[in-house]
Order: structure tokens, then C-alpha cells, then sequence
């Protein structure tokens, strides 16, 4: 045997699935397919590779170009079909990468398709610190099967998680490798169910693509990190799926979002993030989130990005505390939401600001909040001046750059008058880091943000003021300085809020 470093090599996991699927009993062909069994695959001689002709099971190697590569096997204690995929079988597959981990120079899991894009999601989220390939695929038809494409999907996969041995630029990312396409796995999506181009990345280009040539590209291939493999294995699986649809009934809504079982809600909406403006849909959301549930708005569609607040039927929810999804796929918002509510139960009240943050690569920017809390200004009351009420949220030290600023908005939510009178209104004027600012201070400097003059009918609910301080975010908001904001009252008449905050888009590339 070729003895070559033990950081080299590739350990394939296989997890069940369709690629090591035989007939259950195998006297009828056509009876229902099972996974193989560990002890089938453990065999020296398994199913698995011994259709792969440049496999040498003796010396465990498998030549690649001209250059041999170790290659070693190792199964689930039992392998299942990817639709009964669970907590359990991550923390499985995980421990053995984090026991593996200095052995191999990349890792291979073979898995279902089914749930093969929330696997590559959660494992995005619970390995921290990576600086490995791992190259998650599959297949439509087994791998003993005439025209599968197990076979193709499985070689390529090895070579993927080869890069250093091959001398080809290394991918230290969770990845979802099939047909001829590298997915980032926390932005990928299952497309067909039956075409052997089964997966697709919406909001993100193809990190590679296996034709003729391996072709990667490494524009956008994430940084392998240069400290020690962290397992970060917390889950809470207490989250469900809400999908808006016309005509919903209001009072079942209610029943659902407002259940003791559910800690958080992925809220599947329309376009842009928008949903039904009701009383009864916007209140039941209000009442969830007020009993500390969590609630995160990803468009139904397949691309694009939710913009809370653009359209005035999503400002409801925005005002309400519902946080943005940006452009995640769903399985990415949910196993990330599951994966932080898991890791976080000692201190919950920063997972709504963690979630709007790039982790892994699962969206294009990041939301940083700095929260001003509620408020009020009395009678005459001519300024207020008001700090943040906690630090902003950063995921690591230093992770929020200024320069690097896409857009920022400050919004002032909830807002009424004192008296319920028949019509109400706001009136005045908002500066950033100048608390001697008056009504007559000047509108043509940068501390200046904009003024605001609302009124509307008292049935019409509370209103909400919004601000584009783009300009102003980059030069003040620096994350070394505590800003202040002050609010110029030029009503005369008792003014409140329920909610004020900046949101600061931080592109992620």
C-alpha cells in the first residue's frame, strides 16, 4: 500500500438513501427498495464501491488521473431512507467527521434526496470552524441499476473532496454535489423529483460545475478557517412551516401561532415577503411574537429576496416584530432557526438579530439592528434623545463593516397619539449624533435624516414611519461609538411608539 499522510484521503459516511438501495426482498425485483445494511456495506467487497473500476479494495485506494487517493468507508449503525432523517442521524454523521477529522483531507456522505437539502442546511450551521470539503450527494436510481446515475455522482463527489491530494483549488464548505453541479448546501433546493439534475442554488451561482473538467469557482468559495472544528450540536426541532394562502381561516391561524408547543414559525409568504394586511391575521401574529415566539418571513417563491417594508401589506408584519429571511431558501431558515434556538437557550433574546446574520454563506447580506426600544414625547415636548437599548448583535467580533453597507433604514413603528381623537398625527423632524438638534436646526447637514408629517384616521390603526439613512449609517454607525438619535416633535401634542430601531444591510460578498 501507498503510506501517505493521514490528513490525506477521503472517508465516504453513508447515511441510506436511494444510491445503496436494493430490493427488500430479493427474490422480486420489483418489491419496495431498502437501504443497504451496515453489515453490507462493511463487507471488504461492498456494493458501494466495487462497481467503480479504478477501486482497489486491497490497498482501499482509488486512482484519480494519475494519482491514487485513499478511500475508506464508513455507515450509519443504521442506514434509512432520508425521509425518516432526525436530529439523532445529524449528531451521528457529525461525531464521526469530528472523530475523522484529522484523519481525511475530505468527507463524502451518501444520502437521500429527499431530505438531502435540510441535511446540507443543518450541517452548514452545526460545523464551525471547517476547512475541509464535505461533499453531500446522491441518487434518483440505485447504484446496481442500468442508466444510474449514482455511479457518475459518487467519483466525482470522491474528487471534489480530493482537491488537495489532486492539486485542484479546495472547497471548504458543506456542498450538495449532483449530475455536473457544486451547490453551496445551505443554499440549495430540491428542484425535480425524478430528473437526474434534481437540485438547484436560486439565489446563488453554482459553486462548480464536473463536465469535461472540474471548474470551480472561487470568487465566491467561503474561507476554510484556520482554528479548531467546533461541533455545534443544539437543536430544537419546535418550529413549523406556515404557508400563507388566500382566504386563510383566521381563527385556525390564531390556534396554530399561538400554540405553547411551537418556540418559533417559518412564515412562507407571498413575493417579496408580503401577506394579508387583516386585523385578525396581523393580531394573531402580534400576540404569537409577544409571547416570545419567533417568526421569520421567506418568499414562497423560488428566488428572489423578501424587503419587509416595501410594499406597505408586508409593513404590517415588519411593525409587528416578524425579522426577514432575506433570500433564504426555507430548509436554510428553517434548520438555522431550529439550529439557533438549540445553541442559544441561555440567552434567546439575540437569536431574532442572529438569524438576519450571514452565518455559512446561506444569504446574500446581513440585517444588523441596533433597537431604540418604545418611547413616548409629552404635550410640548420639543426633543427627545434616545440611545440603543442593548449592543448591536454581531455573530463574531468585528463582523459588522461599515464599508461594506448595501442600505439602512430607520423605522419608527406603532406610532400614536395620547388621545384617541378621530384623526391623529406626527409631525417633526430626526437627527443622528446631534442632541442639541432643535426645529430650527438645518437640513442640509449629514446628521439630518429626514422629517416626517403623517396624519390618518384613528380606524385606521397605528402608523409607521421609515427612513433611508444610507449615507448617514456609514458615516456614523461605526460599532465603536454609541449613536444617538434625536426626534424634533413640532406637533405639540403627546406622541408614542411602540418600536424603533435601524436596520443596516451589510452586503455579503
Amino acid at each position: 500500500m501507498n503510506h501517505q499522510n493521514e490528513s490525506t484521503g477521503v472517508l465516504v459516511i453513508y447515511t441510506g438513501g436511494t444510491i445503496g438501495s436494493i430490493p427488500k426482498n430479493s427474490k422480486e425485483p420489483n418489491s419496495p427498495l431498502v437501504p443497504l445494511s451496515k453489515e453490507d456495506v462493511d463487507k471488504k467487497e461492498n456494493p458501494l464501491f466495487s462497481l467503480i473500476e479504478s477501486y482497489d479494495s486491497k490497498f482501499q485506494q482509488i486512482v484519480l488521473g494519475n494519482q491514487s487517493i485513499r478511500l475508506e468507508l464508513k455507515s450509519l449503525d443504521k442506514p434509512i431512507d432520508s425521509s425518516n432523517v432526525d436530529p439523532a442521524v445529524w449528531t451521528e454523521i457529525t461525531s464521526i467527521i469530528k472523530k475523522e477529522y484529522e484523519n481525511y483531507e475530505g468527507f463524502v456522505i451518501l444520502h437521500g434526496t429527499d431530505t438531502m437539502t435540510y441535511t446540507t442546511s443543518v450541517l452548514s450551521f452545526m460545523i464551525d470552524n471547517l476547512n475541509k470539503p464535505i461533499i453531500v450527494t446522491g441518487s434518483q436510481k440505485p447504484i446496481g441499476e442500468t442508466r444510474s446515475d449514482a455511479l457518475q455522482n459518487l467519483i466525482t463527489a470522491i474528487e471534489i473532496a480530493a482537491a488537495k491530494s489532486l492539486n485542484k483549488p479546495v472547497i471548504p464548505e458543506v456542498c450538495l454535489f449532483f449530475r455536473n453541479k457544486i451547490l453551496r448546501g445551505c443554499r440549495s433546493i430540491k428542484y425535480s423529483a425524478s430528473n437526474y439534475e434534481a437540485f438547484r442554488s436560486p439565489n446563488l451561482p453554482e459553486l462548480g460545475t464536473a463536465d469535461e473538467y472540474i471548474v470551480i469557482n472561487e470568487s465566491i468559495i467561503r474561507k476554510g478557517s484556520t482554528q479548531s472544528l467546533q461541533i455545534l450540536g443544539g437543536y430544537s426541532p419546535k418550529v413549523i412551516y406556515l404557508k400563507v394562502a388566500p382566504g386563510m381561516d383566521l381563527d385556525l391561524i390564531e390556534t396554530i401561532v399561538n400554540s405553547e408547543k411551537i418556540e418559533g414559525i417559518i412564515l412562507l409568504t407571498y413575493g417579496t415577503g408580503n401577506a394579508p394586511s387583516l386585523p385578525g391575521f396581523l393580531n394573531a401574529i402580534e400576540k404569537s411574537i409577544s409571547q416570545g415566539k419567533i417568526i421569520v418571513n421567506v418568499s414562497q417563491c423560488m428566488s428572489g429576496e423578501v424587503e419587509l417594508g416595501l410594499y406597505d401589506v408586508s409593513a404590517g408584519l415588519l411593525s409587528r416584530g416578524v425579522i426577514s429571511g432575506l433570500d433564504m431558501t426555507s430548509e436554510a431558515a428553517y434548520t438555522k432557526l431550529c439550529h439557533l434556538l438549540g445553541t442559544h437557550q441561555d440567552n434567546p433574546s439575540i437569536i431574532p438579530d442572529l438569524m438576519q446574520i450571514n452565518l455559512r454563506g446561506e444569504q446574500s447580506k446581513s440585517i444588523f439592528n441596533l433597537h431604540f426600544g418604545s418611547g413616548s414625547m409629552d404635550v410640548n415636548q420639543k426633543s427627545l434623545t434616545l440611545h440603543p437599548i442593548k449592543d448591536m448583535v454581531d455573530a463574531v467580533p468585528s463582523m459588522y463593516n461599515s464599508n461594506f453597507i448595501d442600505k439602512a433604514f430607520l423605522r419608527i413603528m406603532g406610532i400614536s397619539e395620547d388621545e384617541e381623537t378621530d384623526f391623529q398625527s406626527a409631525r417633526g423632524k430626526v437627527y443622528i449624533d446631534m442632541e442639541n438638534a432643535t426645529s430650527k436646526s438645518a437640513e442640509n447637514i449629514d446628521n439630518y435624516l429626514g422629517k416626517f408629517d403623517k396624519r390618518w384616521e384613528i380606524q385606521e390603526g397605528k402608523e409607521n414611519i421609515f427612513f433611508t439613512i444610507t449615507n448617514q449609517a456609514k458615516k456614523f454607525i461605526d460599532n465603536r461609538h454609541h449613536i444617538s438619535i434625536t426626534i424634533i416633535n413640532e406637533n405639540g401634542r403627546k406622541l408614542r411608539w411602540e418600536k424603533m430601531e435601524i436596520g443596516i444591510f451589510i452586503n455579503s460578498y
